[in-house]
């Protein structure tokens, strides 16, 4: 059993897409855009910590730690969605469509064509 779980995405360069839950899926740490190094999650590394994701690859030799554990087989896909749909509509819990807004992380920058 781990204390946290950490989802990640790729996000490029040195970068992904975290958050932390606990062990009954409560979020812990919000879902911000971290740059990976050797101090990443210090303090989050104090617990055990699974990482898990695409974007957990690229952390495996960075983040050295008898804490972190990392899990090669989960990668994220709208494949596990359908749960999570079905979840929100029994209960009524829709989105309006003419006041949603997408949630980005960072801000999208429109590159010169190459």
């Amino acid at each position: 059993n781990y204390d946290l779980y950490c989802p990640m995405i790729d996000a490029r360069r040195m970068e992904v897409f975290s958050a932390f839950y606990n062990s009954d899926n409560h979020l812990v740490r919000e879902i911000k855009a971290d740059i990976i190094d050797e101090t990443s999650y210090k303090n989050e590394l104090k617990k055990k910590v699974l990482f898990f994701g695409d974007g957990s690859q690229k952390c495996k030799s960075i983040i050295n730690s008898k804490n972190a554990f990392f899990l090669d087989e989960i990668y994220p896909s709208a494949d596990h969605m359908s749960e999570l749909s079905i979840y929100r509509y029994n209960k009524n819990e829709f989105e309006d469509l003419a006041y949603f807004e997408p949630f980005y992380l960072k801000e999208f920058v429109v590159g010169n064509k190459k």
